[in-house]
């Protein structure tokens, strides 16, 4: 029977990663406590998701094809990660995605035009305590009175980019006080690492999107919106600094108890977790 560390790895090398799991240190619990774990109600909910350790995932990024209620034609949404060399997509940085909006099978004769893209971009946590905080929101218009919107088409695409903050004052008060919850005491505001916001079960970003539309056809004029969403995985490995040198620690959710564990591994088995990911970047 495979214990919690090698099935925890197993997970990670059926996603194309190689693995060394001989002399593996235990893993530790970061949440304590006997008693029951309350799960997010949303935690289990499916969304296409760009997974930030598979160089396929980020190199693809995630297309969604999307009804528009009321018309015959769909609008097509792009969504793609612009990593830098070196970067990896953490809660506490600064990062960008990149997103594509067009339409597909648009009728002759019509006009579509983008009034306003409003964007959330919230932490998705395994606890409620967490989940759903927002850190960062976006809206994208005309800024001018030449045009309706943004015009798209099927081959006329609305090219945009989200600049996503790290850690901005609301962010943080957001955090503190979701993390607190009703525990006693004063609440003060700070900067966390992002071994805190792994420890309490953030695993990834949910951006969503409601994208208004100014449909013209003929004489007739209508409006209507299209939400999206998809999510960014978080960056599960840490790097510490310690007395006795460097540490590397792999953090993932043990289903078997809700407990949120991390995994201390030897510089090679990290190595080895990030050697994808180096070798996109050096290309």
């Amino acid at each position: 029977m495979l214990n919690v560390n090698e099935e925890a790895f197993r997970k990670l090398k059926r996603k194309g990663k190689v693995v060394l799991v001989a002399g593996m240190i235990g893993a530790t619990l970061l949440l304590s406590g006997c008693g029951d774990t309350e799960l997010s109600t949303n935690a289990g909910i499916e969304y296409d998701i760009i997974d930030t350790t598979n160089t396929d995932a980020l190199n693809q990024g995630i297309t969604q094809v999307i009804e528009v209620p009321g018309e015959t034609f769909n609008l097509v949404v792009q969504y793609d990660c612009q990593l830098r060399e070196g970067e990896r997509w953490t809660i506490t940085s600064d990062k960008d995605i990149n997103v594509e909006i067009r339409t597909d099978g648009l009728p002759e004769g019509v006009q579509v035009y983008i009034d306003n893209i409003h964007t959330d971009t919230t932490i998705c946590s395994y606890y409620p305590q967490v989940d759903g905080i927002t850190q960062d929101t976006m809206d994208d218009r005309t800024h001018n009175s030449l045009m309706l919107g943004f015009p798209i088409a099927d081959d006329n695409a609305y090219i945009g980019i989200n600049h996503i903050e790290g850690q901005n004052e609301t962010f943080i008060s957001g955090f503190v006080h979701g993390y607190n919850g009703y525990s006693s005491g004063s609440v003060s505001e700070k900067r966390f690492l992002e071994s805190d916001y792994l420890g309490v079960g953030v695993n990834a970003n949910k951006i969503s999107s409601i994208i208004d539309l100014i449909i013209v056809n003929g004489d007739k004029t209508t409006c209507t919106s299209v939400d999206s969403a998809v999510k960014v995985s978080v960056w599960p490995f840490i790097k510490t600094q310690t007395k006795e040198g460097i540490e590397y620690r792999y953090y993932f959710l043990d289903e078997s108890t809700g407990k949120m564990m991390y995994q201390s591994l030897t510089e090679e088995e990290y190595l080895q977790q990030t050697e994808d990911y180096n070798q996109r970047k050096v290309k």
